[in-house]
């Protein structure tokens, strides 16, 4: 979640093109497309809940909370 709201407030336009070619990358490392669903599945969740936790509609835990629920 904390990578999502990185990449949503970041200004500088050579770390968005960084994170552009990390997607096309891994885009190329995923060999079905049911992998590839499900890894934009998973993105575009977080892209949700990064924008509820703007609306205030939701606390979002940081990495050490969701480490120690693991």
């Amino acid at each position: 979640m904390e990578v999502v709201r990185l990449v949503l407030d970041a200004d500088d336009k050579n770390i968005l093109s960084e994170v552009k070619a990390l997607f096309k990358k891994k885009r190329k490392a995923v060999e079905t497309d049911e992998d590839l669903s499900e890894f934009y599945t998973g993105f575009r969740e977080g892209i949700r809940e990064v924008k509820s936790s703007i609306n205030g509609d939701v606390e979002l835990k940081d990495a050490k909370s969701w480490l120690n629920e693991l």
